[in-house]
């Protein structure tokens, strides 16, 4: 409950009372954050905690919650859960148990943090004012084996995920099975997607590559044809350019099985290349009779 507690403090906006009491102020857009931190609030800091809501005028007018801290037992409350020293000055995150560490990291999510729609994609998020707090959130995740990113942001200090995985081992941390449940149902769904477009590009690529090679020897039997005849070929190319010239859209497979008799795909794939050399070689005989005319 402290360290959850203290996570939530960190990220949450601290007022020194110099010209007023001291506070402690967090805001959200969560009715259940804002129950949870009052609650937490309550239980650790004593008195003096209130929460009220007020609906935003701009934007998309959502209601924000203040969560509100604040009275003469406040210094002691945060000194007594580690976040001032005897001096009222802030102290560092201190080292953390297992457990600790992962209720002190849901803690500053719940006061900080957010995570985008995964259908839009994957993006985990905690923003914080300290940069030493914010370095050292990362290295507790960097504990936990998730790999998260540090960068300044205006006046902040994010701390970010953006691969799947992170975030799916964040959820498994912080205990949110249910999102995690969801998360994943949403990355089988897009990879099979993914899968399906690609496989769908290939196939359409490999079919741009049949019509252009079947044109192309269909190009090459009728120049054959024309200058000599298709009886001029031996019986094995004649056959083929036949076919070729009958079924312009067959694959070589196809081409193959309706041979007599049937021929594999290498073997039709040999044929149409001496086709395509005998014609290439009378395009350049053709050519050096020209210029010579």
């Amino acid at each position: 409950m402290v360290a959850e507690l203290s996570g939530i403090i960190r990220a949450a906006t601290f007022a020194s009372g110099e010209s007023g009491p001291v506070s402690l102020e967090l805001r959200t857009n969560h009715a259940t954050v804002a129950r949870k931190a009052y609650r937490l609030a309550g239980s650790v800091l004593g008195g003096g905690t209130r929460v009220f809501a007020r609906r935003r005028r701009q934007l998309d007018k959502a209601t924000l919650y203040h969560v509100r801290a604040e009275g003469p037992a406040l210094l002691d409350g945060l000194a007594r859960v580690g976040i001032l020293d005897d001096r009222g000055e802030p102290r560092p995150v201190p080292e953390l148990t297992e457990c600790c560490r992962r209720a002190f990291l849901r803690g500053v999510f719940l006061g900080a943090g957010s995570i985008a729609d995964p259908w839009r994609g994957y993006h985990w998020e905690t923003s914080l004012a300290d940069r030493r707090t914010a370095r050292r959130v990362r290295d507790l995740l960097f504990a936990e084996g998730i790999r998260a990113g540090l960068v300044r942001r205006r006046h902040e200090h994010v701390v970010y995920l953006k691969d799947a995985e992170g975030i799916a081992s964040w959820l498994t941390l912080a205990g949110g099975h249910q999102a995690l449940l969801s998360l994943e149902n949403t990355r089988i769904y897009k990879d099979m997607k993914n899968r399906l477009n690609r496989l769908v590009n290939c196939e359409t690529a490999n079919l741009s590559r049949t019509i252009d090679a079947g044109v192309a020897q269909q190009e090459d039997i009728r120049l054959l044809v024309a200058t000599s005849g298709l009886q001029s070929l031996a019986p094995g190319l004649r056959d083929v350019a036949g076919i070729r010239l009958e079924h312009p859209d067959a694959t070589l497979e196809e081409i193959g099985r309706l041979l007599t008799p049937p021929l594999g795909k290498s073997g039709v794939n040999h044929r149409l290349r001496e086709i395509r050399r005998l014609a290439a070689e009378l395009r350049r005989t053709s050519g050096a009779t020209t210029q010579r005319h």
